[in-house]
């Protein structure tokens, strides 16, 4: 039988799975956009690096960078509206346990706002790759750089230190805070309707852990409570809730 802690760990460990899940997802995108940067290199290495070529050259991997950017913001938009499914389910799985309809609508407007702020994340980190692996063309093209030497420089795979595994690291950064602030903000939202039907409603903060490493801040909260429309003070912080926009990057970037 299903109790409330029973409940509330369920919802965060299919939040923590949902997570893992989008950021695989992305670096798939991000290893088949580098896949296909390394097989227009191979064809390249075929013919003569003149003028005429590195344009058409150039002009194909934009494309295919316009296309991938897409890709990633569709891909993103559908992961932060998933997530803040599960945020709403964090307040409304307890509360149906003790008797308590909480099927209030929340105004998907603020999900828009989320969802525009991850692709304009998305957006930029998409046109600084574009930029640094057509300046490595450019560069190989002069003669300035080896076709290995350029290769190299995009990156051979996700590990080795290149531009490619640069932004696989970011885009993971980027998908992992954004998604995990979804889901806190959806609950905030969905505790501020609660709290209208349950007098004296407060809320928790429960330090889930870091991904490298804990904020000594973070633990110091672990256990406060206060009411739903008051804020933790984390740090010397103010914050409505984990991932709090209104923090400080360094208090809410991949926090767990």
């Amino acid at each position: 039988m299903a109790t409330v802690n029973s409940e509330i760990k369920r919802i965060i460990k299919e939040k923590d799975a949902g997570i893992r899940s989008g950021t695989a997802a992305m670096r798939d995108i991000i290893d088949t956009l580098r896949q296909q940067v390394q097989a227009a290199l191979g064809m390249a290495a075929a013919v003569s690096w003149d003028a005429y070529y590195l344009k058409k050259l150039l002009d194909s991997l934009e494309y295919q960078f316009d296309n991938f950017t897409v890709k990633a913001k569709k891909e993103a938009e559908g992961l932060v509206e998933d997530i803040w499914g599960m945020g709403q389910s964090l307040v409304d799985a307890p509360l149906k346990l003790v008797g308590i309809y909480s099927g209030f609508h929340i105004s998907t407007s603020v999900l828009d706002v989320m969802k525009d702020y991850t692709n304009n994340y998305l957006e930029g980190l998409f046109g600084d790759a574009w930029t640094k692996v057509r300046g490595e063309i450019s560069l190989g093209m002069m003669g300035a750089k080896t076709q290995q030497e350029v290769a190299a420089a995009i990156g051979k795979n996700l590990k080795d230190k290149s531009i490619f595994s640069s932004i696989a690291e970011r885009a993971e950064v980027i998908i992992q805070t954004e998604m995990g602030r979804a889901f806190s903000r959806a609950t905030q939202y969905r505790m501020y309707q609660a709290a209208q039907y349950v007098p004296d409603l407060e809320k928790q903060w429960i330090h889930a852990g870091h991904p490298k490493q804990p904020r000594p801040s973070h633990l110091a909260a672990h256990g406060q409570h206060v009411p739903v429309k008051d804020a933790f003070t984390v740090g010397g912080i103010e914050m409505m809730h984990p991932r709090d926009p209104a923090a400080p990057v360094s208090e809410t970037i991949r926090c767990g």
